[in-house]
C-alpha cells in the first residue's frame, strides 16, 4: 500500500504541464452514515459541505486547505403552551440536533484529464449541538431560541473521490513580461465532485434525537445525554471550481 502510494505521488508530481490554476473551491451537498456505538444513537445526517484548497505544485496535483460540514442527524417539531401560567396559548417548538466539522485538508489528485480521482486526509475538531427555538408561524422566523446542550470533540479521517470535468472556459488574460498575454492564465474549470471520507473521532456528548423532551413533558438533559466515540461515512455531491 506504501509503495502504491509513493509510485501516484511521484507520478502525480512528474507529470509535465502548464496548468497554473492554484484555487480550488468546493460547495455541495452532504451525507453521514454513522457507524458502531454512533450509529445506535443518531440517525444519517443530511448537510453541506464546502471546502478550499490551494495548490502547492505547478500542476496543482498536491493542494491543502480546509472543509467545513454543517448537519443535522435529529429534528422534532411540537406544539406546547407557551408557559405553564399560559397554556391556552400554545406554539410551534422546532428542536435540532446538528454536528459541524471544521478540518484542515490534505489532497493529492491526478492533474489532468477529465475524470481526476483524488485521495485526501483530514483532521480537526467535530461540534455538536442540540437547539430549541420558536418560531412566528406567519413569517417563520425564529423569535426566541436557545442551545440546550453542546460538546466538542477531535476528528481525523481520510478519503477520496472522483471530481468529473463538466465545464471549461475560455483562457483568461494576464500579463507576462509587463505586456497582456493571452493565455496566460488557466481558464475556470467546473466539476462535479462525488466524494467520500471515513470520520473517527474522540468520545464526545450529545442527545438523540426526540430524547430532550418525553411525551409527559418530562425535561431532564443530564438523564438523556448519549455518550460515545465518533465513527461514521461522510458522502458528498458537490461542485468544484478551479481558478
Amino acid at each position: 500500500m506504501k509503495k502504491t502510494l509513493f509510485v501516484l505521488l511521484t507520478i502525480m508530481l512528474a507529470v509535465p504541464t502548464v496548468v497554473t490554476a492554484q484555487h480550488q473551491a468546493t460547495i455541495g451537498l452532504s451525507i453521514t452514515d454513522p457507524r458502531g456505538e454512533f450509529d445506535r444513537n443518531t440517525d444519517t445526517g443530511f448537510g453541506f459541505t464546502g471546502s478550499y484548497l490551494y495548490a502547492l505544485t505547478p500542476n496543482r496535483s498536491f493542494a491543502i486547505g480546509a472543509t467545513g460540514t454543517l448537519q443535522t442527524y435529529g429534528s422534532v417539531d411540537r406544539r406546547a403552551a407557551l408557559s405553564g401560567t399560559i397554556p391556552d396559548i400554545t406554539v410551534d417548538v422546532e428542536t435540532d440536533n446538528q454536528t459541524f466539522f471544521l478540518q484542515g485538508l490534505l489532497q493529492l489528485k491526478a492533474p489532468t484529464g477529465v475524470v481526476q480521482p483524488y485521495i485526501q486526509g483530514s483532521g480537526g475538531f467535530g461540534w455538536f449541538f442540540t437547539t430549541t427555538s420558536i418560531d412566528d408561524p406567519l413569517t417563520n422566523v425564529t423569535v426566541l431560541s436557545d442551545t440546550n446542550q453542546n460538546d466538542w470533540t477531535w476528528i481525523w479521517g481520510g478519503g477520496g473521490g472522483l471530481m468529473i470535468r463538466v465545464y471549461e472556459g475560455q483562457p483568461r488574460p494576464g500579463f507576462s513580461g509587463g505586456q497582456l498575454s493571452e493565455g496566460a492564465r488557466d481558464p475556470v474549470r467546473a466539476y462535479i465532485d462525488l466524494g467520500a471520507r471515513y470520520v473517527r473521532g474522540n468520545e464526545v456528548e450529545y442527545l438523540r434525537e426526540g430524547s430532550l423532551v418525553t411525551d409527559d413533558g418530562e425535561f431532564n438533559i443530564d438523564r438523556r445525554l448519549a455518550r460515545s466515540e465518533i465513527e461514521l461515512i461522510q458522502y458528498q455531491i458537490a461542485v468544484t471550481f478551479e481558478f
